[in-house]
């Protein structure tokens, strides 16, 4: 079982808010950590990871 869905299983039982503040600060700690790396192929990775955890975010807020 992926993080999404144990995120999303736990979401339908009643903890959405505790699930999507810990993926917002997630997502607002990855992109000040991509915002000040100097590596570009890391920057990169970074860059792809705020975006999957943005949709995943979306994905759980749309259902409440």
């Amino acid at each position: 079982m992926t993080r999404f869905e144990k995120d999303m299983k736990d979401a339908l039982e009643g903890n959405e808010i505790e699930v999507l503040k810990r993926r917002k600060a997630e997502i607002e700690r990855l992109t000040a950590e991509g915002k000040g790396c100097k590596n570009g192929f890391r920057r990169e990775c970074i860059a792809q990871e705020v975006v999957r955890l943005t949709a995943e975010y979306n994905a759980i807020s749309e259902l409440f």
